[in-house]
């Protein structure tokens, strides 16, 4: 009997190729939404087990330091966490860190970043090769939030003219997830626009000058020297930026040392990036005296 004829009982009989789709469709359905739901379910446990250690650490090790905080209660002269001996109006927020167990759980430990107005606050690792903690956490666990770390081109204990930290644009605002909050709410830079890295007994603070988009391999990734070089540079990243800031907030003619903060943005795997950039604006010791 041919194809779509009357059977004896007669009603129509389905095509070879139309019987065989009306049984695929729903079977292929069901496997997508087992493959796409066992994907989700993986990015979410990652997610998870990355933000329950982060959030472990911080609550171990990193306390303190309120988006709303302006002053704080100073550490003892010689730079001991949680020790205080009187308030002290600072130039930074109070942090309580535990450097020691933090180098103890990681000897690449660096510095703990902190930016208030996106609530982020993570201890930063020294990298080798720029590689190793892409996918690792600060205890060593392998997971696509990886760490937040330190250029390994740029100089330790940022002796150089333009430091940069890396790190991972997570969906959920992990890592530098939230740092394109600062184009899309232009308020919030206005509102607070520092950034501090803390490192044992001291504090640098960082106001935020310039961010944008950007391609891996672009000049806001190149070397400069001198002073034409920073003039050149700076005013390379005065002209890409979004944020619109005064001439005067951040004397350049001093030729503060800057910080970069650089993320990727746009489809997995892409060149797009977004960086923010901040001057130094002090550094100071644990009792808030600015250092020389």
């Amino acid at each position: 009997m041919a194809s779509g004829e009357m059977s004896e009982g007669g009603k129509k009989k389905s095509s070879g190729i139309g019987g065989l789709l009306f049984y695929m469709v729903p079977v292929v359905a069901v496997a997508a939404m087992l493959i796409f739901g066992g994907l989700f379910l993986r990015d979410y446990m990652e997610y998870k087990a990355a933000g329950d250690e982060y959030a472990d650490l911080a609550a171990d090790y990193i306390r303190g330091g309120d988006a709303d905080e302006a002053n704080a209660v100073a550490g003892n002269a010689d730079g001991a966490a949680g020790e205080s001996v009187g308030v002290k109006s600072l130039p930074y927020p109070s942090l309580q860190i535990d450097y020691d167990a933090l180098l103890n759980t990681n000897a690449d430990f660096a510095c703990v970043l902190y930016i208030p107005v996106l609530e982020l606050r993570y201890p930063v690792v020294y990298s080798s090769d720029n590689v190793d903690y892409l996918h690792k956490t600060f205890e060593g666990k392998q997971n696509f939030a990886g760490t937040i770390f330190y250029d390994c081109l740029s100089p330790h204990d940022f002796r150089a003219k333009n430091t940069f930290f890396f790190g991972h644009n997570m969906k959920n605002g992990s890592m530098f997830g939230t740092l394109k909050k600062l184009e899309k709410e232009p308020g919030l830079c206005a509102s607070n626009p520092y950034i501090y890295v803390y490192t044992k007994g001291h504090v640098r603070k960082y106001r935020i000058f310039s961010f944008y988009e950007t391609t891996d391999g672009s000049a806001t990734y190149d070397d400069f020297e001198g002073t034409d070089g920073y003039d050149q540079y700076v005013k390379r990243c005065l002209s890409k930026s979004t944020l619109a800031i005064d001439e005067h907030t951040i004397d350049f003619a001093k030729r503060p040392a800057l910080l970069t903060l650089s993320t990727c943005i746009g489809r997995s795997g892409g060149n797009q990036r977004f960086v923010v950039h901040a001057a130094l604006e002090g550094a100071y010791n644990i009792t808030g005296e600015c250092r020389p």
